[in-house]
């Protein structure tokens, strides 16, 4: 299986603490995959929800610039930064830039859905 990101309809992500972020699903169980490896979007001035789960997250960031927080510590992250977010720790990803904050986040078939 080979597709083009450009051919996955981003999904405009809504909730509480939630704002100007898309996903997109590139690969997942559909595709034989044991989990969920998805496109995240986040637009300037942009944030995902400072949240918690039992699931872990495995992110890269492919463009951009911005901040993740883990239990209220800050870390800069930027094109080529890598984080592991443990399952239960409270996080959310913050646009610091000007410019798009795209990142792949890899989480197991508990952290998805179709």
């Amino acid at each position: 299986m080979v597709r083009h990101e450009s051919d996955i309809k981003p999904v405009d992500m809504q909730g509480n603490g939630i704002v100007g972020v898309t996903k997109q699903i590139v690969i997942g169980p559909k595709d034989g995959y044991d989990g969920f490896f998805r496109v995240f979007t986040v637009q300037p001035g942009g944030n995902s929800p400072y949240h918690a789960h039992d699931w872990f997250h495995a992110n890269y960031i492919l463009e951009g610039q911005g901040k993740l927080v883990i239990e209220g510590s800050e870390q800069a992250v930027k094109a080529g930064s890598v984080a592991y977010i443990e399952g239960g720790k409270k996080h959310n990803f913050v646009n610091t830039g000007t410019t798009p904050f795209k990142f792949i986040c890899l989480v197991p078939q508990s952290g998805d859905a179709y």
